[in-house]
């Protein structure tokens, strides 16, 4: 190689590499914009600034890591755990991965617990996903109390979760078992047939239909089993109160004649 030659391939690696530097430079003075933004509390704004180092730089492990803790701060979990995966995946930086793994476990713990009211196996799925990223932790640093602490929290609302599940399984087998009971006794009360009584039933049946019969019937009844007197020929004539008197003279008359004239009179032997 001339030396000319070599003059020129000095100067493009020189040029390239102050171009290169002038892009790292501007990659963290807009990292460190979004690092200000973050610090105020302007989430927004930070993913903004974040977004803009990751167009100048895809791989730009730390903007990604911290665009991740920009939307753990806005509750946007799902999209925080998407990136902590990736940061976890592609950063061959083991206190980064550790730092990934433990802002995981936070996510799936604050998802979980926000799922208690609404779903419990799901809030239980989540806090076991939570567990799982601080073993990964763990597994790295074994000497992080923190994680260390969340799992213990974890595995206790864990085991309050599963003792409220049994209880609700119980409670729902119970009354399962209750409707079917009263579906069974309703279903063998509309399939029951009448049985055959025995001679004395049947009797005391009938006395008691007897009993219940109409008022009018049994008065009939009783009239007929009542000796009557007997019977007229034909019927009486209807008669005024005069004919009576009239009569009732009459018959008074016949008998004073009758008497006075086959009176007999009694010897005295004295």
């Amino acid at each position: 190689m001339s030396a000319g030659k070599f003059k020129l391939v000095i100067c493009a690696a020189l040029l390239l590499g102050f171009v290169e530097a002038g892009l790292c430079d501007g990659l963290r003075e807009t990292v460190r914009r979004g690092n200000r933004f973050y610090a105020q509390g302007q989430y927004g704004e930070a993913i903004a600034e974040y977004d803009r180092a990751l167009t100048a730089r895809a791989g730009a492990l730390e903007a990604k890591f911290n665009k991740a803790d920009s939307f753990y701060r806005l509750d946007d979990f799902a999209a925080a755990i998407e990136l902590y995966k990736e940061v976890a995946a592609a950063s061959r930086d083991m206190a980064l991965v550790a730092k990934s793994k433990y802002n995981l476990g936070n996510c799936y713990f604050r998802a979980g617990i926000r799922q208690k009211d609404s779903s419990l196996q799901k809030c239980m799925e989540q806090l076991e996903s939570a567990v799982s990223s601080w073993r990964q932790v763990l597994d790295i640093e074994p000497e992080n109390k923190k994680a260390a602490r969340n799992i213990e929290v974890a595995r206790i609302i864990i085991k309050d979760i599963m003792d409220q599940l049994n209880k609700q399984k119980q409670q729902q087998e119970k009354s399962d078992k209750q409707n079917d009971n009263q579906q069974q006794q309703q279903e063998e009360s509309e399939s029951e047939e009448p049985s055959e009584s025995s001679p004395q039933q049947q009797k005391q049946t009938e006395e008691k239909a007897d009993q219940t019969q109409d008022p009018n019937e049994q008065q009939q009844q009783q009239q007929e089993q009542q000796p009557r007197p007997e019977e007229q020929d034909e019927a009486a004539p209807e008669i005024s109160a005069q004919e009576i008197l009239d009569n009732e003279q009459r018959q008074r008359k016949e008998r004073d004649k009758f008497e006075k004239g086959y009176y007999i009179r009694v010897e005295k032997d004295w």
